[in-house]
């Protein structure tokens, strides 16, 4: 149960990368691939499949690895390729031009919400161990000057 609540945040992040990354080309995937052309909404699609899969090995390094300091290091790097992957669906590759396409309606808005709410638990995750480690920090010198 300590494990559980000591890890809370990685745990989380693990899950919603997962979601990103599975979610992408089953649940709310983009457009299917035609017969005589490929859409760019396709290309959209595997570049937030592939960071989602970059997301997912950085988490569960994050949950395995005991160091905190690296810990935290990978938890802030993760806070790059999810601002990346906010801005792939409809910035970094276009996609289709009618708003009733499958990546309009439905990938778009699905990969920026999971991305949003995955930046808010990294973003969590790094204040609680800044501060954590502040206090120990605090309490090391109250103890060195007494």
């Amino acid at each position: 149960m300590k494990y559980l609540r000591s890890n809370v945040f990685k745990i989380a992040e693990l899950v919603l990368a997962l979601v990103l990354t599975i979610g992408s080309f089953t649940v709310f995937a983009a457009c299917p691939v035609g017969e005589e052309h490929v859409m760019a909404c396709h290309y959209a699609q595997l570049a937030v499949t592939t960071l989602g899969l970059i997301l997912t090995i950085q988490a569960l390094a994050a949950l395995l690895i005991g160091n905190k300091k690296v810990r935290l290091g990978i938890t802030i790097s993760q806070v790059p390729a999810l601002v990346a992957v906010f801005f792939v669906p409809g910035t970094i590759f276009s996609l289709c031009m009618m708003s009733s396409m499958r990546c309009i309606s439905i990938f778009k808005p699905a990969v920026r919400i999971v991305d949003a709410v995955f930046f808010v638990a990294v973003v969590a995750d790094i204040v609680v161990n800044v501060v954590k480690n502040g206090e120990v920090k605090a309490d090391e010198h109250k103890e060195a000057a007494a």
